[in-house]
């Protein structure tokens, strides 16, 4: 027809009493078929999969170059450590007053020709730390071919007695029993007997510690009469027993160098008064405090048990 539009015909469908709903007859929907999707579904996975391929091809060629490289640098640093170059040649120690260098080297377990870096240092120091006289250990390599170890020695500066003698070094702490060349010239600690050192180790320790401080103070001043031992009460504190004639200065507990001033004129007066020196004085008693120093002589007859006393610093 002229001058006429095409409508499209529609059919009119009814959907209760008032609506209606036009379906267009000449659009087609095409469903799509199940094999195609099922390869599209598997193109997607093979895609997937070709990608994680990739990356874990990539990171598997990274583990085997670690790898690769982590054996190699084991290898190399066997070759090393197994090399004549850095075999041990030389053991170099610090020559100690009271160990024998055959000791130590047993105790450093080392011998020439072994491998200098398989050496475990800390190990060796530790084994050396167990020897009485040893205070410190520092071991270390010196490439190519030496081993250096260098030890401080523990000083003793007194004996304690416990159930025996026992050397003690500048902490308080006793470290080996003593023999007899080496507890010659100490100053004996008496007072602390074994069991209770055992019982409380440290209270014990410092206890020792301050009478090493006493023996230090009694030190301190040149020409002063040699002691032969310290004695520790719990209830009285220190008491400083002297080397020749066996007279015994009692100081208590703190104020040790005023103490031993008054001491020093005490010593000066005996001599001067001519009453026979220390070899005549058996107590000195520095702990009471106040102007007078008591001060007990033995008998003119050498009786220990006569005492008199002096009334005045210095007079006996």
């Amino acid at each position: 027809m002229t001058g006429e539009a095409a409508v499209p015909d529609y059919h009119v469908t009814r959907r209760g009493w008032f609506s209606r709903r036009r379906r267009n007859r000449r659009a087609v929907v095409q469903r799509r078929s199940l094999l195609l999707m099922l390869w599209a579904a598997m193109a997607r996975v093979a895609r997937e999969a070709w990608l994680v391929g990739q990356v874990v091809g990539k990171v598997i060629a990274v583990l085997a170059v670690l790898g690769g490289a982590g054996w190699g640098g084991r290898w190399a640093v066997r070759y090393v450590v197994d090399s004549p170059r850095f075999q041990v040649k030389q053991i170099d120690i610090t020559p100690l007053q009271h160990v024998r260098r055959e000791e130590l080297v047993a105790l450093v377990g080392v011998a020439l020709g072994d491998r200098l870096l398989s050496i475990d240092t800390d190990e060796v120091a530790a084994r050396l730390a167990t020897h009485p006289w040893v205070a410190a250990a520092q071991v270390k390599r010196h490439l190519p071919s030496v081993l250096h170890i260098a030890l401080v020695e523990r000083r003793a500066v007194a004996v304690a007695s416990l159930s025996g003698l026992y050397l003690v070094d500048e902490n308080g702490r006793p470290f080996k029993r003593a023999r007899m060349d080496e507890a010659e010239g100490l100053p004996v600690l008496t007072g602390i007997g074994r069991e209770p050192y055992a019982k409380l180790p440290e209270a014990s320790a410092a206890v020792f510690r301050e009478a090493l401080a006493v023996l230090d103070d009694y030190r301190s001043r040149p020409g002063r009469p040699a002691l032969s031992e310290v004695s520790i009460d719990s209830r009285f504190g220190f008491a400083l027993i002297l080397l020749e004639g066996g007279a015994e200065i009692r100081l208590g507990r703190g104020e040790y160098s005023k103490k031993l001033a008054r001491f020093d004129q005490i010593l000066e007066a005996v001599e001067k008064e001519h009453l026979g020196g220390l070899s005549a004085v058996r107590v000195v008693n520095l702990d009471l405090g106040g102007r007078q120093v008591p001060v007990f002589l033995h008998g003119r007859d050498g009786d220990a048990a006569a005492e008199r006393p002096a009334s005045k610093p210095g007079k006996t």
